[in-house]
């Protein structure tokens, strides 16, 4: 993977983050227009660096990770629609083929700093204002970022 290839993934995942933070902050509510404009970006970004490298492996197996986490969340949602949204579950999975096309391994990481700062948000709000919803958008958002940023 080449280091233009982050760079693009980087940059559509800013852009993402610039959207879907301040409305999912302000209204609890994600964009599904720009979740799906950034999938669309993400997997050609993908798809690009898979023809020009002529590793396929890498793709197929971020787009894998991409669906099976897909589905961990559709199931959440499912369970809980109010604690886990469907920009949620929308969200993960541009989110999921950016980071796993990197690394694989670095989706668990990725998930594990979003559920710790989630975690963290939603203790402080409850402690602050007693108020049991915090939007999990952003906290996907900026964790996927730093992934993706430590790998320029």
């Amino acid at each position: 993977m080449n280091r233009l290839t982050v760079v693009a993934l980087v940059a559509v995942v800013t852009v993402l983050m610039m959207v879907q933070v301040p409305l999912d902050l302000r209204t609890h509510r994600l964009s599904r227009r720009a979740t799906t404009w950034a999938a669309v970006a993400v997997a050609i970004v993908v798809a690009v660096d898979a023809s020009a490298s002529g590793a396929f492996a890498p793709a197929a197996i971020g787009a894998m990770t991409a669906v099976a986490a897909v589905g961990v969340y559709w199931s959440l949602h499912l369970v809980s629609p109010r604690s886990l949204g469907w920009g949620d579950v929308l969200l993960v999975a541009p989110l999921t083929l950016a980071v796993a096309h990197l690394a694989v391994e670095r989706v668990l990481w990725w998930q594990l700093v979003a559920a710790t700062t989630g975690a963290v948000h939603a203790v402080w709000v409850r402690v602050r204002s007693g108020s049991s919803h915090v939007p999990f958008g952003p906290h996907l958002l900026i964790a996927a970022w730093l992934m993706l940023v430590v790998s320029v």
